[in-house]
């Protein structure tokens, strides 16, 4: 009977220590660092951006890259309501159709790389380029006659910074969540104003080489 016990306890131990010698394999395994591409969707204070990026490895677990981006704004005070009586929607205070295209270069750092797991990949982003500005207004009806505006073209400094994780899976594909702010000042107003800077939530999909 004594034997019997005995051999189950060995056998516990042996299960309990398979688990436990993996786990220790993976935390001790070097963190993976390699270029990454990735295909980015951003949902700004007053509008959408797609784009895409480019990052080359940098010592210390950072990359520096590129980025291009192409955003669709809308106008502060605009609004949406429904009709019932004609069964439409209608826009109130669109005035304008601006279009914002950011080019940037990118730092990223990797934060607690030696102290979290390899799939989940907390950092911070420092991007510094220019943006583009393109303003095509609305037509505008005052009294009963229609006016037009000129459109409007501007380049602008751009400034953003934020934080972030990454998801990885088999250590070839990854996700990003990030918030980050962006600072846009033009020189002279383009759509009604100078300042376009607007927080920014942005969704990341690519692949890691």
């Amino acid at each position: 009977m004594k034997t019997y016990r005995f051999a189950g306890l060995i056998l516990a131990l042996l299960l309990l220590a398979g688990p436990l010698a993996a786990q220790e394999e993976v935390l001790e395994s070097a963190p993976t660092h390699k270029s990454e591409r990735s295909f980015t969707i951003s949902l700004a204070t007053s509008g959408l951006g797609i784009g895409g990026a480019y990052r080359f490895t940098l010592p210390a677990y950072s990359h520096i890259g590129f980025t291009l981006e192409f955003f669709i704004m809308r106008d502060d005070n605009e609004l949406e309501l429904y009709d019932p009586y004609f069964n439409r929607y209608i826009k109130l205070n669109d005035l304008n159709r601006l279009f914002l295209i950011p080019a940037n270069v990118e730092l990223k750092k990797r934060l607690f790389v030696n102290d979290i797991e390899d799939d989940f990949r907390p950092h911070i982003v420092l991007e510094g380029g220019m943006v583009f500005g393109m303003n095509f207004p609305n037509e505008a009806y005052v009294d009963g006659n229609v006016i037009k505006a000129d459109n409007e073209y501007q380049i602008a400094p751009s400034l953003a910074i934020g934080v972030g994780v990454d998801f990885t899976t088999k250590k070839t594909y990854f996700a990003t969540l990030r918030t980050q702010y962006r600072f846009t000042q033009f020189t002279e107003p383009i759509a009604g104003t100078k300042d376009h800077s607007a927080f920014e939530i942005k969704f990341e999909i690519g692949g890691q080489r």
